[in-house]
């Protein structure tokens, strides 16, 4: 076999974020979204389980 002389090519600049791929919401996740009052539910349920977390610490 023959050694072959491979020269390093330039490096291709990458992009700083590419977002091509990223999954996308549909209208049902948009629109549970900007509902204030399933924010409101999100925002209770959220709250629950973190003062559960702090009741069950025992601290």
């Amino acid at each position: 076999m023959t050694e072959q002389n491979i020269q390093p090519s330039e490096p291709k600049p990458q992009p700083v974020l590419d977002l091509t791929r990223a999954p996308m919401p549909n209208v049902k996740t948009l629109k549970a979204r900007y509902n204030p009052f399933s924010q409101f539910g999100r925002f209770v349920a959220f709250n629950y389980r973190i003062m559960k977390m702090v009741v069950s610490s025992g601290h």
